[in-house]
């Protein structure tokens, strides 16, 4: 069965498709946790939003139904897919549940879920290393032991990674995970960094997971339900993921935003246009009885949820990951030290980030943030070493790329047939007047601070290094970035290089 179909791509994140027995899931995804017997909103009214998946616990639906095997989509009146969890969450809560895992694979198999979860020992925050690694070999033991159960099953079925916090334990896992025929990988615990806003900590473990983990599964992130964070994890790999934020928020009078969660008592001003927020004021909604107060900020959470999905999907579409990423980071301090996590997993990226998309979108680079763009990150090192090693060892003229297309700079135009000029640009690097008119030379916007042209110059100054001229002549024009870059790059390069800067006038 072939049941994972990515189609788009940017950086690790992906638009895919996921095949189950009652429909495709678009990924990346949020499955809404559901509660059988108390649910708000209602099933319909999470369909009507958008969500035509949802999870559910195998484990309590076990014990309501006092072991009785019933259809999960008939019970709860759903026929799209449905994925069950465990138990998992209440031996992370409790430590402890009154079921073996192969009565519970079994029930999963029986009460026909579309994606089943194996009963595994979530290993938390609290473990020490020993306690720590025996759970996660008794969720390997636990994989094996459901392999006869679920063999011949059209169901997909989860394997997860456990060993957080410990990064080595995690490491083991995803690489132990290559051996076992499961569809679906998860990573698991990070509830309890979520709650501790503690992003940085769940970016780094869940980058170490994707690091090792079989590229073509798809990666399920348990208990992350935050539009903060979202984008941070598809970034890296994450698929699909799952949460009960939204209620639980809710029950707690709590309203989620793209940046962060308020409560409503603290809210003068909804500063949403759901159909929740643009017919209710906060006061309106404060004085509403509990059970309804509840559902309405249900379901304005579920809106933010869905909302922040659809813009990572569209930022993947586009090519332009990145640049939303650059965005978000500077919502929340935490938000930004988990954006300095990823900037160390470059590399990771790397792997699956096309060069270009088929109609490439003009590449916003805003700060110095934006010379970790892994797409400019390539640009400038294919550039470096396919187009420029035809320049090692001469003489070099470097002119300033300040308007486009810079081969028609009129200080550069009469000089392109002559050898030995080359452009260079703070974000762009140095490059041959000949790619001016190519992407992303030309298909970009740009916001030039000179407050960190000390960084910018850096870049710059590596790869006239790597080139080797026997001496460089920088031109520059006044009261320009390009005169704030010849002047650190003459001090910086006539140690080692015969250099001078002269103004264009």
């Amino acid at each position: 069965m072939e049941y994972f179909d990515p189609r788009e791509y940017d950086l690790a994140g992906r638009i895919a498709r996921l095949k189950t027995r009652h429909g495709v899931i678009e990924t990346p995804y949020l499955f809404p946790v559901i509660d059988p017997t108390r649910q708000q909103p209602p099933l319909d009214t999470v369909r009507k939003l958008g969500f035509n998946a949802v999870i559910t616990n195998a484990y309590l639906f076990y014990k309501r139904n006092r072991g009785r095997v019933k259809s999960v989509h008939e019970s709860l009146n759903w026929k799209y897919p449905i994925m069950a969890d465990s138990g998992g969450y209440q031996v992370l809560i409790y430590g402890d549940v009154e079921i073996d895992n192969t009565t519970i694979v079994n029930y999963e198999k029986k009460i026909g879920v579309d994606i089943g979860v194996i009963l595994d020992i979530p290993t938390g925050t609290r473990m020490t290393f020993q306690e720590a690694w025996k759970a996660v070999q008794t969720t390997f033991d636990r994989a094996v032991e459901a392999l006869p159960i679920i063999m011949d099953s059209d169901q997909l079925w989860v394997l997860p990674i456990q060993g957080a916090p410990y990064k080595e334990l995690v490491k083991y896992s995803s690489i132990r995970a290559w051996r076992y025929p499961y569809h679906i990988h998860a990573f698991g615990s990070p509830t309890v960094f979520l709650e501790k806003y503690d992003y940085s900590k769940i970016v780094e473990l869940v980058a170490t997971a994707k690091l090792y983990l079989p590229p073509h599964k798809p990666l399920h992130i348990f208990g992350v339900g935050h539009p903060m964070i979202l984008p941070f994890l598809v970034a890296l790999g994450g698929d699909l993921f799952d949460s009960a934020s939204y209620i639980l928020y809710a029950r707690d009078n709590r309203y989620m935003t793209e940046t962060g969660t308020k409560r409503i008592d603290e809210l003068s001003y909804l500063p949403c246009n759901c159909p929740v927020c643009s017919k209710y004021t906060a006061e309106e909604i404060r004085k509403l009885p509990s059970k309804e107060r509840v559902k309405l900020l249900g379901l304005h959470n579920l809106y933010v949820l869905r909302k922040e999905l659809l813009k990572t999907k569209q930022a993947i579409k586009e090519g332009r990951l990145w640049e939303y990423l650059e965005y978000k980071s500077k919502a929340h301090p935490t938000l930004r030290k988990a954006f300095e996590i990823i900037k160390k997993y470059i590399n990771l990226m790397n792997k699956y980030n096309p060069l270009t998309k088929g109609s490439p979108y003009a590449m916003f680079l805003i700060n110095v943030d934006s010379l970790y763009n892994p797409r400019l990150v390539n640009t400038r090192y294919s550039t470096l070493n396919n187009i420029l090693t035809s320049y090692k060892g001469r003489r070099l003229g470097l002119y300033p790329a300040l308007y486009k297309p810079y081969n028609q700079q009129e200080w550069i135009s009469n000089k392109i047939s002559k050898a030995n000029i080359l452009l260079y640009h703070p974000y762009l690097g140095i490059f041959p007047p000949e790619l001016s008119n190519t992407y992303p030379y030309f298909q970009h916007e740009e916001s030039i601070d000179t407050e960190f042209m000390d960084k910018y110059s850096e870049k710059i100054i590596s790869e006239i290094s790597n080139i080797k001229p026997v001496a460089i002549t920088i031109y520059y024009v006044r009261n320009t970035w390009s005169e704030h870059i010849a002047r650190i790059l003459e001090g910086k390069l006539k140690r080692v290089i015969d250099v001078k800067i002269v103004e264009i006038t």
